[in-house]
């Protein structure tokens, strides 16, 4: 098979140089455009000490690239694949001669060994490694597999060869040239790579930190929870707030004082949803439209808006900040649904609407405030003020939590007694008073004509108790934080002796009470590194991120020197330029 491999491609060659002759002699006899005063222009992307990049291997390496990319619409990512594509191949051709230079050498047997073994290679700039997530070396995407025609790891050249011309739009004797620079390059990389090396004391530390583990209880106080229970419609407590922070509401109103003038009518508002259920029947929406109506009687009669929201509203945008829609510009109210709109805009400040019905239920709808023109700098701050009222005081009610809890659990408390009592505090609040239990009438009795039940709130995020997985030191005790090693770090300072943390532990927008979990702590040892300490090393982060920065900075000198000597310049190909006026977008066309 190997034989056919090379008869193949040495025939396929001679078929090549023939037509190239015959083409020359049309294109460059006499009376032909293409020789000026004894020169042959020739379209490339770069000539690196005398050998010339084409446009054809650069084409190829970018369709490459792109096939493995998820997301090569995005601006960034196409400016990234254009600039890998080009430094892949220039850096490429730097590492196989100073490969060549020390002594190695690829030969055919090499190359259609690894043909077999349907095994590819590809140069990627190392600027452009991390954006792309592609890294120079062997594909490691390509299944073996694939050189077959029926899946299997028996080779078949008819199969190699469709692969190789769908994955790199080349011929089998293009591909032998330029893989047999890549296996250059390659080695190049690994005898830089084979040249670093980390300490046993190093693999230690970093050992040491993949395998001291732990678990710990917690409780989690949410910023987000504490934002919806700061009563900032209580207009008092605003306007206090805002007398002691008056540098901050002033410099706030002097960022947003260009977008409160010229305003086009405004409406602040808010709706209580009883939603239709999918797919709803006749009789569930005249039950849904009688809820509505009870609603609305509620709400006429004087009761909080904010605590039925919460309690019965459908809207999963609004009905944790108790159906609050915010402030509605004249661009946002026509995207809302007519009969929405239409009973919003015809509502007066304050009044409650008739149930509205739209295609996802019935609506209780109330306009809280409205504004046109350019908005009065009073009224501006009064709202500023609310804003940043809201975010400090949840910010506080947090922390102050936070530390009760630690205080009282310190004092002897049960930490899961203590957090029953937190969630049920932080429901009543989040409410605004009990939350009504749902009731069955007795067997016999009539059945009331309309029923409200509070709807089931399972995303609030409660301060509930909650145990973690077992986590290393250089992992994350949780992931949806802002900042996880920190999280991590103050776990591990905990320990038998002192289990609790000693202050709550800030990360991110939260507050967390750490308590260490009993007999959840796991060491490493010495014994059970030395055993380990070879895969350790095959696998060590710290070995590959200093490999990793041995072989940029190789490369960066490799390329200065060689530049700087005139054996590295940019060719005439305008496929590697970005269109003027558009920096992001792709200056290659694959199928052209």
């Amino acid at each position: 098979m190997l034989e056919g491999l090379q008869k193949y491609s040495q025939t396929l060659f001679m078929v090549i140089l023939l037509a190239t002759v015959i083409a020359f002699g049309l294109s460059w006899g006499p009376g032909s455009q293409g020789c000026s005063q004894g020169k042959i222009t020739v379209t490339h992307v770069a000539r690196v000490h005398g050998r010339v990049i084409s446009e054809l291997e650069y084409m190829s390496s970018n369709a490459v690239l792109r096939n493995f990319l998820r997301d090569d619409d995005n601006p960034m990512i196409t400016g990234a694949l254009r600039q890998g594509s080009l430094d892949g191949l220039i850096e490429r051709e730097l590492l196989a001669h100073e490969a060549e230079r020390m002594g190695f050498r690829v030969t055919d047997d090499e190359v259609n060994a690894e043909f077999r073994k349907c095994h590819f290679y590809l140069s990627v700039g190392t600027g452009a490694e991390s954006m792309l997530g592609m890294a120079s070396g062997p594909i490691g995407r390509i299944s073996p597999n694939s050189c077959s025609s029926n899946n299997t790891p028996t080779f078949e050249y008819e199969a190699f060869e469709r692969l190789a011309r769908r994955l790199f739009r080349r011929t089998v004797a293009d591909l032998r040239e330029s893989t047999a620079r890549e296996m250059l390059a390659h080695r190049m990389r690994m005898a830089v790579a084979s040249s670093v090396q980390v300490s046993d004391e190093e693999l230690w530390r970093e050992y040491q930190r993949s395998h001291d583990q732990m678990a710990v209880r917690y409780l989690r106080f949410s910023l987000a929870l504490y934002r919806n229970l700061v009563r900032d419609d209580d207009a008092a407590q605003v306007t206090e707030w805002a007398a002691a922070h008056t540098r901050e509401v002033d410099e706030m109103y002097g960022r947003r004082r260009d977008t409160l003038r010229g305003l086009q009518r405004e409406l602040r508002v808010r709706h209580i949803l009883l939603s239709f259920p999918d797919g709803a029947t006749d009789p569930q929406k005249v039950e849904v439209r009688a809820r509505a109506a009870a609603v609305r009687a509620r709400l006429v009669a004087g009761e909080d808006f904010v605590r039925l929201a919460r309690l019965y509203s459908g809207d999963p945008g609004s009905w944790r900040a108790g159906g609050d829609m915010g402030w509605q510009s004249h661009d946002a109210q026509q995207r809302l649904v007519e009969p929405f709109r239409n009973a919003m805009t015809a509502l007066a400040v304050d009044a409650i609407s008739a149930p509205v019905e739209t295609e996802f239920g019935v609506h209780i709808i109330q306009v809280t405030g409205a504004r046109e023109g350019d908005v009065p700098e009073v009224d501006a701050k009064r709202d500023i003020a609310r804003t940043l009222f809201r975010e400090a005081r949840a910010a506080e009610f947090a922390q102050a939590a936070a530390r009760d809890a630690l205080t009282r659990v310190r004092g002897g408390a049960d930490l899961a007694a203590v957090a029953t009592e937190l969630r049920t505090a932080a429901l009543r609040e989040f409410y605004r008073g009990e939350v009504p239990a749902v009731t069955t009438p007795p067997a016999g009795a009539p059945a009331p004509a309309v029923t409200l039940t509070p709807l089931e709130r399972s995303d609030l995020e409660l301060p509930e108790l909650r145990d973690s997985e077992q986590f290393a030191r250089n992992g994350m005790m949780l992931q949806d934080v802002d900042n996880p090693d920190a999280l991590t770090q103050a776990a591990f300072r905990l320990t038998k002796a002192a289990p609790l943390s000693p202050e709550p532990v800030h990360v991110g927008d939260d507050w967390f009470v750490l308590r260490y979990k009993d007999n959840s702590r796991t060491t490493a040892t010495r014994e059970e590194f030395a055993r380990q300490r070879q895969e350790q090393l095959s696998q060590s982060p710290l070995l590959v991120a200093r490999q990793r920065e041995a072989l940029v900075v190789y490369i960066n000198r490799l390329r200065s020197s060689a530049e700087h000597a005139g054996q590295v310049t940019l060719g005439n190909s305008e496929r590697i330029r970005p269109p003027s006026g558009d920096a992001g977008a792709s200056a290659d066309d694959d199928n052209n």
